[in-house]
């Protein structure tokens, strides 16, 4: 229904349908004009937009307006319907109406298409769909990831809309930078770009002030905090505070006393950053004298230490963190054993004998080496073992050669017939507190040597035999004993020689005089010879005795004259009585024998 411009009721209601009813009619042969107008927004009201009439080939004297009263056309704006000046009711806003369209028809049939538009002036600001957003980053994104931020929204259009977005915080310009891309007019994108590789463990939070910009000018921003979490991943490795770690502990220590307390940190988060601990058994202690807790980190003894058989030990402890690929690190532990007296000093002798038993030749001299000594002390290593020797007689000495070796020496001349055996005792004692000994008894056999000659019972020996005894009598049993041992005591007889070794043997064993040819007191009525008496030594000792051989007689012979013819002369008138002649005869051929 067509409406007067200005609202005017100034004819009956038949009048003006009669009226309106005609200007349709004739609006099929009137002439059609387009009006096409802009106006900025914002304008206080009244302001004049344009006029009906400037299209008009000739003036007109009122118009209707194709629109209700109560449209957003006479809302908004103000049409006098006799001049056909249109002018704003209101201050417009483009971002609420763009543009206003209607007709207006003149009382002569004209129509008039107006086109209203309003253009836009910078009166708003880009706006973010939030204040504030949180991101968060993994430290390990690499340079180059993108992550998208919601873009401004600004009321404004063309070059008043958004124009574009930076980051106000220059020293953040170096880790982040934006990416716009303003695509089709209701797609655009942002995107912040991380430029540098992030560390949790350095900076772990950032806050950006991102500034969108429009065209106006000055232009209008609108501002976005993106608070930037960077998320831990598992990138450190446990970190000990010291690379070695040294401790000591006494051999007698109890199990399970604490040696020491290894501590390693990481700068990752939660199960990344737990470290636990273990002893690397691959490496060290595969005996596990030593254990360790896993989460405190406190090595603790596992089994008896002993000085003696290692007094340092090397552990290499491994912390481990707890994150889905773990991370490594190691560390030194070193534990020295402190050594305790509980040990007593060791004795160890090695005689110097050709067979290596304990013996000693009594024709050894002083000072000749009877055997090595040697003395040790786990618990001692360095220090002096006092060594003693406990010998009543004074036959031999100790020499100390070396810090722990000593030599038993020959202290006086020894004689195995007058002793062959004695008993030493060596003792060693530490120089701990208390100190500890040890004592080792040696049983010391004396060597013969043949410096002994046999002896005979007697030095002569007279036996008496009849001079029929036959061949092959015994005589007498010749006997020498020698002092040594042994070969050296094998005594062996024989006659030596002699004119009369023939007449007499003797058996070289036993000693046994036997009578070897026949004997004649008449020829020797007594006969001696020396027996020697040698032993088996060498060389070779003996002695000699003498046997004096009485021949007993025995009548085996008449007498026998010298002469079987004796002439004789006599004087005459010898007195009666006068001997005249003497005979001799020999009873036996012994020499001299009458």
């Amino acid at each position: 229904m067509w409406k007067g411009a200005m609202g005017r009721n100034n004819g009956a209601t038949s009048l003006l349908g009669t009226l309106v009813l005609s200007l349709l009619c004739a609006q099929s042969f009137g002439q059609v004009f387009n009006l096409t107008l802009s106006v900025k927004e914002g304008l206080p009201a009244k302001t004049i937009v344009g006029d009906l009439g400037a299209v008009l080939s000739r003036p007109s004297t009122g118009f209707f307006i194709s629109e209700s009263r109560d449209s957003y056309v006479f809302r908004d704006l103000e049409i006098d319907a006799d001049t056909g000046i249109i002018s704003t009711a209101v201050i417009l806003d483009r971002e609420s109406r763009e543009k206003y369209e209607f007709v207006a028809a003149t009382l002569t049939g004209e129509m008039i298409k107006v086109k209203l538009e309003v253009t836009d002036v910078n009166d708003h600001s880009p706006v973010f769909p939030s204040e504030e957003v949180d991101l968060e980053i993994s430290e390990l994104s690499p340079p180059g990831s993108q992550f998208q931020l919601e873009v401004a929204k600004d009321g404004d259009e063309g070059e008043f809309g958004t124009q574009g977005y930076r980051i106000t915080e220059s020293e953040l310009g170096e880790l982040f930078r934006l990416e716009y891309r303003s695509g089709s007019e209701n797609h655009p994108s942002l995107d912040l770009i991380l430029t540098s590789k992030l560390d949790r463990e350095t900076r772990d939070f950032y806050s950006l002030a991102i500034e969108a910009f429009d065209g106006g000018v000055p232009a209008r921003t609108g501002t976005l905090r993106v608070n930037v979490c960077v998320v831990d991943e598992n990138d450190n490795p446990p970190v000990f505070d010291q690379t070695e770690y040294h401790a000591s502990l006494s051999e007698d220590a109890p199990l399970m006393s604490s040696v020491c307390q290894v501590h390693a940190t990481d700068l990752d988060l939660g199960d990344n950053g737990r470290v636990t601990y273990e002893i690397n058994r691959r490496q060290s202690d595969p005996n596990e004298v030593f254990s360790i807790d896993e989460s405190s980190g406190v090595v603790y003894l596992n089994k008896p230490l002993d000085y003696e058989t290692q007094a340092f030990h090397e552990l290499i402890i491994a912390a481990r963190d707890d994150g889905a690929q773990p991370e490594y690190s190691s560390t030194f532990v070193g534990v020295k054993v402190l050594n305790i007296n509980d040990n007593s000093p060791a004795i160890s002798v090695m005689f110097l004998s050709e067979t290596g038993e304990a013996v000693v030749s009594e024709a050894a001299a002083i000072g000749d080496y009877v055997a090595r000594i040697s003395v040790s002390d786990p618990d001692f290593k360095e220090e002096r073992v006092a060594v003693t020797l406990e010998e009543d007689d004074g036959k031999f000495t100790l020499k100390q050669t070396d810090d722990f070796l000593y030599a038993l020496c020959v202290n006086a001349e020894l004689d195995r017939e007058g002793s062959d055996l004695y008993e030493l005792k060596v003792r060693a004692s530490d120089s701990g507190s208390p100190p500890l000994s040890s004592e080792m008894v040696l049983l010391l056999r004396v060597a013969d040597t043949n410096d002994c000659h046999p002896v005979f019972d007697k030095d002569v020996y007279v036996v008496s035999i009849s001079e029929d005894a036959p061949q092959g009598s015994s005589l007498v049993q010749m006997r020498a004993r020698d002092a040594d041992e042994g070969v050296n005591s094998d005594v062996t007889y024989s006659i030596l020689e002699s004119s009369q070794e023939s007449l007499f043997s003797i058996d070289p064993e036993s000693g046994l005089v036997t009578t070897a040819a026949a004997l004649d007191r008449e020829t020797q009525m007594e006969v001696w010879f020396l027996v020697v008496a040698a032993d088996g030594g060498e060389p070779a000792l003996s002695s000699t005795a003498t046997v004096t051989v009485l021949v007993e007689d025995v009548n085996d012979n008449e007498p026998v004259f010298r002469k079987q013819l004796y002439n004789v002369s006599i004087p005459e008138h010898s007195d009666v009585g006068s001997c005249f002649l003497q005979v001799r005869w020999r009873m036996f051929s012994f020499k001299g024998a009458p």
